[in-house]
């Protein structure tokens, strides 16, 4: 019936009572309107167990997307973990979706911009997943055609020329979560090792969620954060030796080795926790910062612009963030 007084097909009136951004907002809008006069009411049963079966089926083949490897090294970002991941999520949600994935280096020799989207339009290519944002969250005004005629979701960072819609995990979070958990075991001075790059490059996060978690600190338990660097590890010792930390939140997993060569017990002296801690590290206790799931939210986020037609520079970027969960490791122990 909601079909026939609206003039359409049962699949456009189906996608309408879903609210389905595949059809025009006003559609929606009119063919809900038609259903609400007519009477209709969902039966969320029935509505829950046919979301179920359009999940589990695999979904037809919709599109070719672009993934941008945005970084000056073309294999540097397959080194990471957190990277790896971020890749499978996009092409595991993109399998789900029906989309596949081409995959470009930004800095291929012979490609500019114009060469660049002459090949992504001969592909029928028009969203892509940026990663590999180094630069302190700028992008390549060299490319700027790029940023302008697609649409595109970057993943990791925040960028802020231009600004795009970005999806990553919630690094201020996974910080403050860290302090709060050493907390908890008992331990009463945190210490942070981070390259200060890094940190900059996420806008501060991690310090800042430690520093805030510092707060809750007597004054003489607050421990300046340490600016890692894997070249100098006798600023290291000297950092430690002068601030005397109980347990250490960090990035670098390199401290685990540097240690014990300090004559210092892990964890019976001091304790360490990763802030990304990735299932290949198994003793670590850390933060597991979901990062599979980070390119889940991005490929979704791209997906949804696409149906939208949403091209270019957003009036209004969004950020999608990815919160993490704690995970026990024997590099800590419960304090007394």
């Amino acid at each position: 019936h909601i079909a026939d007084a609206a003039g359409g097909g049962k699949s456009t009136v189906s996608l309408a009572l879903r609210n389905d951004p595949r059809l025009l907002e006003e559609t929606r809008q009119r063919i809900q309107a038609i259903a609400e006069k007519l009477g209709y009411k969902a039966n969320p049963t029935v509505a829950a167990l046919m979301a179920q079966l359009r999940a589990s089926r695999t979904q037809k083949f919709q599109a070719t997307l672009g993934l941008i490897n945005a970084s000056s090294e073309r294999d540097k970002l397959s080194e990471f973990q957190t990277f790896r991941d971020w890749v499978s999520g996009c092409k595991h949600r993109g399998t789900q979706l029906g989309y596949s994935l081409d995959e470009f280096w930004l800095w291929e020799p012979g490609i500019d911009a114009k060469r660049l989207a002459t090949i992504l339009n001969s592909r029928g290519i028009r969203g892509l997943i940026v990663t590999g944002v180094l630069n302190d969250g700028l992008l390549s005004a060299e490319f700027s055609p790029i940023w302008t005629q697609f649409a595109c979701v970057v993943v990791g960072v925040r960028t802020t020329r231009p600004k795009l819609h970005c999806a990553s995990n919630d690094q201020y979070a996974t910080s403050l979560d860290s302090f709060q958990e050493a907390i908890a075991l008992g331990y009463q001075r945190p210490g942070l090792v981070i390259e200060r790059k890094v940190d900059e490059n996420l806008n501060g996060r991690f310090s800042a969620g430690f520093l805030m978690g510092q707060l809750q600190l007597s004054a003489e338990n607050r421990i300046p954060p340490c600016d890692f660097n894997r070249e100098d590890p006798k600023s290291f010792e000297k950092w430690f030796r002068k601030n005397q930390p109980d347990v250490i939140i960090t990035l670098h997993a390199e401290l685990k080795a540097w240690l014990p060569k300090l004559k210092i017990a892990v964890p019976e002296q001091v304790g360490l926790i990763h802030l990304d801690r990735s299932v290949d590290m198994t003793d670590w206790a850390g933060m597991n910062q979901n990062n599979d799931h980070v390119g889940v939210a991005a490929l979704d986020m791209l997906v949804g612009a696409l149906h939208r037609a949403e091209f270019g520079i957003p009036a209004f970027a969004k950020s999608m963030m990815i919160e993490s969960d704690w995970v026990p490791g024997a590099t800590v122990s419960r304090k007394a």
